[in-house]
């Protein structure tokens, strides 16, 4: 009826029913044991059946993630999926990867995103060469934890084309096409993002309507 009210009856729309309901603070390995009747879990059956092309969601990333991986398998030579956010910057825009799919990750989970994260620049952003950073506290490559300086190294030999270790401050510049860190670190870099915006938005509401 909704749909009817909004016009959309007249387009090729096909309602599929799911009789459960994944919460958003539920355990995705809960939701993956049983919740097959999940709208989430019933978009993805309908994906591996080439009924539909892609999957859209709103709702528990972990549980669209595990559904995901569960009922799609993974690409050959992926141990683990990673999170992306698209982000606007000075130059155009910058593929942030992991962003909170794997808060604990080993030197080979950061070159797999590496990998992805170059591809999905070049094929889906555009861009024909980009330039791979590895997120770190210091541009030096002896900056770092442990993991990252591993990483370094083995970014260095990989045929991407890497520029080396980026910051922060880095992530909205330009300087790299695409930046690569665990999921911890990402997630924490995307929330402040979000944060700050909605800070500096009512920053300027209040400021503009203060006075002429």
């Amino acid at each position: 009826p909704l749909l009817k009210e909004a016009g959309g009856h007249r387009l090729p729309i096909e309602i599929r029913n799911a009789t459960q309901v994944i919460s958003m603070d539920e355990p995705p390995t809960a939701a993956l044991r049983k919740k097959k009747d999940s709208s989430i879990r019933v978009a993805a059956d309908l994906v591996r059946e080439r009924v539909a092309s892609g999957l859209v969601s709103a709702g528990n990333t972990g549980a669209v993630m595990a559904i995901s991986k569960m009922v799609f398998g993974a690409v050959p030579g992926v141990d683990r999926p990673a999170l992306a956010a698209i982000l606007p910057t000075l130059a155009g825009h910058a593929v942030l990867l992991d962003v909170g799919a794997n808060v604990a990750c080993k030197p080979h989970h950061l070159l797999q995103f590496a990998v992805m994260g170059h591809l999905f620049s070049k094929k889906i952003v555009g861009v024909s060469s980009p330039r791979v950073g590895l997120l770190s506290v210091g541009e030096e490559e002896s900056k770092g934890n442990e993991l990252t300086k591993e990483v370094h190294q083995a970014l260095k030999k990989l045929h991407l084309n890497f520029i080396g270790n980026v910051e922060g401050r880095d992530i909205y510049n330009g300087r790299a096409d695409v930046i690569v860190c665990d999921g911890f670190t990402g997630n924490v870099a995307l929330k402040t993002s979000e944060g700050l915006v909605e800070a500096v938005l009512k920053l300027l509401k209040d400021e503009l309507s203060r006075n002429l």
